[in-house]
């Protein structure tokens, strides 16, 4: 094994939640709302807004294989959702979009910029 190399262990082979619902879980336990099955040493719970929560999320996306990296909050109405099967991402303004909130993007946003 190489010094730089990290190994993940999943531990949710047995459940039925996509890779959104598992972030949905992360992205609410960072917001302040703890699993009942959860108990924290020290009893503290973290209380972030969504954008910060999200900010954590995002850098682990990026920096550790921990979470997948297309898992995405809408810049509208803040829903978690997956790019790989709903959303747009409006590259100029540099803002992600779920499905329900596309409509919000002009149809001929980023043209001439090749859109992503």
């Amino acid at each position: 094994m190489r010094d730089n190399e990290i190994n993940l262990i999943k531990n949710n082979d047995d459940s039925k939640l996509s890779d959104v619902e598992w972030l949905q879980n992360f992205y609410e336990f960072l917001q302040g709302k703890v699993p009942e099955s959860l108990h924290l040493i020290r009893g503290h719970i973290p209380k972030m807004s969504p954008k910060k929560a999200f900010s954590i999320i995002y850098y682990l996306q990026e920096h550790f294989p921990v979470f997948p990296d297309h898992i995405e909050s809408c810049w509208y109405c803040g829903r978690l959702f997956d790019s790989y099967s709903e959303g747009l991402y409006w590259e100029s303004k540099g803002r992600h979009y779920c499905g329900s909130c596309d409509h919000l993007v002009p149809l001929n946003y980023d043209r001439g910029r090749g859109k992503s």
